[in-house]
């Protein structure tokens, strides 16, 4: 599935879009401040909390493919080209440029660390896409920098569209008999010069709509209205706590130590007796947020009021 914004109705897309921003952003600083692999997996586990809480865990899941081979490519090859740890599981031959090659096993943790963190971000990344509208996000500007916001935001449709035409047009093509992977690896990329073709058709169109569109609406030529406002609300303030929570957390278990962990020259992790917590904290807020999130779903006073 291509991740793509579609309304739900869901808590956590009914809040301000600044919130969920704050809320992601939170995620990330976690995920890039430490090394610790159980730091990265908890910022995977608490995106997927958050996007079972939205509504769109099986969109967001859908992106596993990527996040593994990404996970592979890392632990493949920085093995190869790391030169540091000091516990060497594999000595090969001596190649020119590279040297003599050695693998050692802190190299091999480090690649899937490293792994781990480019999985958490992109899982992130595809919450924000799932569960922020971007022309929320470009509301949020208000007239400041407002045709660069509107450029940001056309980027951030144009992949998912693309790759969701793509879908439809191979789709297409395979319900009227033509195989578009058949044969050798040339003549495979040649059966797609079509298919690129009308992509490109397509997006000329759709740009073009887009422009007719805006001028119908007379863009640009007055001060902006907005079709809905946006205001901070109950529930906003109770997924900031969430994100506040998170960051908190996550700095202060990197400042005091408790998360620490350290790929060269050995492995080592500092694990304390409060270091449990440090790593519960971001899945409880999440789950905290989900169990809200189910009551407001079931509630018409909550969500009338929230």
């Amino acid at each position: 599935m291509i991740p793509v914004y579609r309304k739900n109705g869901s808590y956590l897309q009914e809040l301000h879009p600044a919130t969920m921003l704050a809320l992601a952003f939170s995620l990330m600083v976690v995920s890039l401040i430490t090394d610790n692999p159980i730091c990265q997996i908890t910022v995977i586990l608490t995106a997927g909390v958050l996007a079972f809480s939205a509504g769109v865990f099986k969109e967001w899941s859908s992106w596993w493919k990527l996040c593994g081979v990404i996970f592979v490519m890392a632990l493949v090859i920085n093995p190869l080209v790391s030169r540091y740890g000091a516990t060497v599981i594999w000595r090969g031959p001596t190649v020119p440029v590279f040297g003599h090659l050695f693998v050692t096993a802190e190299a091999i943790a480090y690649g899937a660390g490293m792994g781990l963190r480019l999985a958490a971000m992109i899982w992130v990344f595809a919450l924000i896409t799932l569960t922020v509208d971007p022309d929320n996000v470009l509301g949020l500007l208000r007239g400041r920098g407002a045709k660069s916001a509107l450029v940001s935001a056309l980027t951030m449709r144009m992949v998912p569209t693309m790759m969701s035409d793509a879908g439809d047009l191979l789709d297409a093509q395979r319900a009227r008999g033509i195989v578009a992977d058949s044969g050798g690896r040339w003549t495979a990329l040649k059966s797609r010069i079509p298919l690129v073709k009308r992509i490109l058709k397509t997006s000329l169109d759709r740009g073009v709509s887009l422009a007719e569109a805006m001028e119908s609406r007379a863009y640009g030529s007055g001060p902006r209205s907005r079709y809905r406002e946006y205001g901070f609300k109950l529930g906003d303030a109770a997924a900031l706590l969430a994100a506040l929570a998170i960051l908190g957390v996550g700095i202060a278990g990197v400042a005091a130590g408790y998360v620490s962990f350290a790929y060269y020259p050995t492995l080592s992790m500092s694990f304390k007796s409060g270091t449990a917590a440090f790593f519960a904290v971001p899945v409880v807020a999440a789950g905290a947020l989900l169990l809200f999130s189910e009551i407001w779903k079931r509630s018409n006073w909550l969500r009338l009021r929230v």
